[in-house]
């Protein structure tokens, strides 16, 4: 039996700058028509056309490293002969001068520089429990993990705030991922819904001052929450936070057993308090199949109160940024099963083999989730998309068959 205390503090830099962000580069094979000409297909009109360079991306000279700043607290502990493992640990993580993407006016006709232009705080809570024990022929184990994150934008750089990433404006959708001084970083960002008008009454009533708060409105469309009470569904002061894609909790849990030669194995893993922005059912892509949850649409008077009908020109804006895309994104995986049988050495040894292991493995063989889209583990690699769902193709499901030879 053990008892161990732990304490470490760091400092650590983040690199991920890529290469060249610090100067101005140029693109070749860029032409212009000077004089008034033009280019329709492949047709030329009057004109000059000029060949050059332009702009590549916009430099930074001033770019640096990110600094991170670490504590950690802890314990491990074993006890009943080592048959009982315990271990906790407390962080927290302070980031300087974070690498983000700046965000431009469209107007610029370039991407947006990388610079660092953030502080965040992350802490945390991480625990681990697990139990190993043998009875005659029979070995068993069982571990279990389970992790607390919290994280705030301290200082986001700029003047405001505050600034808005992934806006889908072409798509009818707009700007979706904010992040702000004080808050979880990031987070969705868009309009809070009221249901679905019902009839022309309900749209008539639906008011300020005298004016309809939604002009454009028909009986099955989406009724926007004026927030601000100014009467205007608008970006201004109506749309707020929806939901957030970090996880507060993430958790898994081990099982192995053996007995006799045959082994079993299962991985389960999951997380909970984090939602889903489904960019898959945004509006303007009709050459498109559709989940089954369309079917519950609003095609006439009380069929729906939630899913908006099926429109073409759409001229409510239904499927700009709102709560409608934001969805509970919890979900426990059985990862992986792993079933094998090892031969008996006698029966090994007679064909100058030591070990002989015959397996099957089986993953994402089960998932349990309120989530209807495609695969609620969406990708979290780019912090601004985190937790958005493009309708990517779902991780697969396979069962393998193998053999560990030992000569």
């Amino acid at each position: 039996d053990s008892f161990k205390v732990r304490f470490s503090w760091g400092k650590n830099g983040n690199e991920n700058i890529g290469n060249f962000r610090y100067t101005s580069l140029m693109s070749g094979n860029q032409n212009y028509y000077f004089g008034g000409g033009y280019v329709v297909a492949t047709e030329s009109k009057e004109g000059i056309m000029q060949y050059g360079t332009s702009p590549a991306a916009i430099p930074n000279p001033n770019i640096k490293w990110e600094e991170s700043e670490q504590t950690d607290f802890g314990f491990d502990a074993r006890f009943l002969n080592n048959s009982l493992n315990v271990g906790l640990d407390y962080f927290k993580k302070k980031t300087n001068g974070m690498l983000m993407d700046r965000p431009l006016p469209g107007y610029v006709g370039q991407s947006a520089p990388m610079a660092n232009v953030g502080d965040m705080e992350n802490w945390g809570v991480e625990f681990e429990l697990g139990w190993r024990q043998r009875i005659s022929d029979f070995n068993y184990n069982v571990s279990a993990n389970v992790s607390y994150l919290q994280n705030k934008l301290i200082e986001l750089g700029n003047a405001t705030g505050e600034a808005t990433y992934e806006n889908a404006g072409a798509a009818g959708v707009g700007s979706f991922i904010k992040a702000m001084n004080g808050e979880v970083w990031p987070y969705f960002y868009g309009y809070k819904t009221d249901g679905v008008f019902q009839n022309q009454a309900e749209v008539d009533s639906y008011v300020k001052d005298g004016k309809k708060i939604q002009p454009n409105a028909q009986p099955g469309d989406v009724r926007f929450v004026d927030l601000n009470d100014d009467g205007v569904i608008d970006d201004g002061g109506d749309k707020t936070k929806i939901g957030k894609g970090m996880p507060d909790w993430t958790y898994g849990l081990t099982l192995g057993a053996d007995w006799k030669g045959l082994d079993l194995n299962l991985f389960f893993q999951g997380t909970a308090g984090n939602d889903v922005f489904d960019f898959s059912q945004r509006g303007d892509i009709p050459a498109m199949n559709r989940p089954k949850w369309i079917l519950d649409r609003w095609h006439g008077e009380d069929t729906s109160s939630k899913i908006p009908r099926m429109t073409a020109a759409n001229p409510n804006g239904n499927w700009k940024s709102s709560d409608l895309y934001v969805k509970d994104g919890s979900y426990i995986r059985l990862k992986t099963v792993q079933l094998g049988y090892t031969l008996p050495a006698v029966w090994t040894k007679k064909v100058s083999v030591q070990k002989f292991r015959l397996f099957v493995t089986a993953e994402n063989l089960l998932t349990f989730t309120e989530y209807d889209g495609f695969d609620p583990e969406v990708a979290t690699g780019d912090y601004n998309r985190i937790g958005v769902d493009r309708g990517v193709y779902p991780q697969s499901r396979t069962i393998s068959l193998g053999a560990n030879i030992t000569f």
